[in-house]
């Protein structure tokens, strides 16, 4: 097979991969397709009409229509005999042997043409996109490539929520076979298994959303200055003097463990004095085991693990006091959390 040329930017080709010196299952579980899909959705498999996926748990599992109704339509998700619309029903090689072509139903995946009839599937490494026109892997921060430029519609029923694969608090719908976007509330991010936009700090994120103006306007631009990442206790942006204003790539931070970053100082400082973006996890980066929740009167806290939430708790009508790791009878007027 050819060696394929690589862009200064790539560290990964798929000459390598397809030889077997890369293992593809480095891959990120936002690869197999069902991650995008909540529980028990039934889509029809991209390479094929009569077959379909069932997501189980974020994890694709395949079944084949018998001969009697040999195609899957996707919007009853039944196997039947007859498809109004049979496009994209089979990948085509034609015009494209010893070549790579795009999954139209991901941006980590392709197919190698072996030959004009035979299309074999794989998947890019961890963090990396495929690229048609470089034939190679290219990282996630240089790909443009969007789940609004695949087919996913093709194989999705409509009204089936999406996950986003650039921005956590997104999801999409195909809607009489358009893609459409929609956002969560503040605070919120989207959860693909169960289909549902949840507090921030309940969602496995992989990619925080730059917030909007993250560095000022052109008419207020920041300038030398920390501000927060908009979705992480600890995590902060500097906004730095360039010659476009305001900063247009501003470099990303984070506070040690054990503290969170305060805008207002511009300094990491003691959790316990410090507010968190809307719906972040105020575990992250601890060691404590019980932590002070930022719900209002202070009454609620979380048990933590591995500086992750793992369940939000009540003190009743009691205070909770994070220094003590208890619930007390003392109004607790922490900042955060005060009423």
């Amino acid at each position: 097979m050819k060696v394929l040329a690589l862009p200064l930017t790539l560290a990964i080709p798929l000459a390598l991969l397809w030889a077997g010196f890369i293992d593809s299952s480095l891959s990120a579980d936002s690869d197999d397709i069902c991650w995008f899909f909540p529980n028990a959705t039934k889509i029809r498999d991209p390479l094929s009409c009569g077959q379909y996926i069932t997501c189980i748990d974020s994890v694709a599992h395949y079944t084949a229509c018998t001969s009697s109704t040999p195609y899957f339509d996707k919007e009853t998700g039944k196997c039947v005999k007859t498809l109004t619309n049979y496009t994209g029903c089979e990948i085509s090689c034609e015009e494209n042997e010893d070549l790579f072509i795009n999954d139209p139903s991901s941006c980590s995946g392709y197919y190698f043409c072996k030959t004009a009839t035979t299309p074999i599937h794989g998947y890019c490494p961890s963090g990396t996109h495929f690229n048609s026109t470089t034939q190679s892997c290219i990282f996630r921060v240089d790909s443009t490539c969007e789940l609004k430029e695949l087919d996913i519609c093709l194989i999705t029923p409509n009204g089936v929520k999406i996950a986003s694969d650039t921005n956590c608090g997104r999801y999409h719908e195909c809607k009489k076979k358009v893609l459409s976007s929609k956002d969560c509330s503040t605070g919120q991010y989207y959860n693909p298994p169960t289909g549902t936009c949840l507090s921030k700090w309940k969602v496995a994120c992989a990619k925080h959303p730059v917030p909007d103006n993250v560095c000022g306007t052109t008419k207020r631009p920041y300038i030398n200055k920390f501000v927060s990442d908009g979705a992480t206790c600890r995590g902060y942006y500097y906004c730095a003097e360039r010659n476009v204003m305001p900063d247009p790539a501003p470099v990303w931070g984070s506070c040690p463990n054990g503290t969170f970053f305060n805008p207002t100082t511009q300094a990491c400082a003691n959790p316990s004095s410090t507010a968190c973006p809307s719906g972040a996890d105020r575990c992250e980066g601890r060691s404590l085991t019980f932590v002070s929740s930022s719900d209002k009167g202070c009454r609620q806290y979380l048990r933590c693990k591995d500086g992750k939430t793992q369940e939000e708790l009540s003190c009743g009508n009691k205070f909770f006091n994070e220094a003590l790791g208890a619930c007390v009878s003392s109004p607790i007027t922490y900042a955060f959390c005060a009423s």
